[in-house]
């Protein structure tokens, strides 16, 4: 009984230490994308009118905004926005039980094929957040600037 009872003490303290690695790593990409990045909330559409919203941080690049969602064991971004497919189709406020969450936030749709996936977004920003994502697509190098690189 002595040799099972250690093959258990094994196999909980492996357990243990894994389930401890995971909360590490979670912690560390939680607090590793919130000091990173712009805090947003997206959901994809269609969607329900009060479902679908994820916390996240969006990091904008050159080419592409990427969305790291704020809790999830997946280490790459969630969504990768190409900026030259980015069209802002509308601006609302928040409407219904979405105002518990998203209250204070402008909420942003874009047109289908902002991702590689052809799907369309909304994007929940503060005041702030919508003047760093509206300067960052006007700031585009011309469609002209562009081919020239080809």
């Amino acid at each position: 009984m002595g040799g099972g009872a250690a093959v258990i003490a094994w196999l909980v303290l492996v357990v243990v230490v894994v389930v401890l690695a995971v909360a590490v790593g979670v912690l560390y990409r939680l607090l590793e994308v919130r000091r990173a990045g712009t805090p947003v909330l997206l959901r994809p559409i269609p969607a329900p009118e009060d479902r679908g919203w994820r916390h996240g941080s969006v990091h904008y690049g050159e080419n592409s905004l990427v969305y790291y969602r704020l809790v999830t064991f997946w280490w790459g971004p969630t969504v990768r926005l190409i900026r030259s497919s980015i069209s802002v189709v509308g601006q609302r406020q928040p409407r219904g039980t979405e105002r518990e969450i998203l209250d204070g936030l402008v909420i942003v749709e874009l047109a289908p094929g902002a991702d590689d996936g052809g799907r369309g977004y909304e994007l929940g920003l503060t005041r702030d957040a919508l003047t760093a994502f509206q300067s960052w697509l006007e700031s585009a190098p011309p469609e002209r600037a562009r081919r020239a690189e080809r």
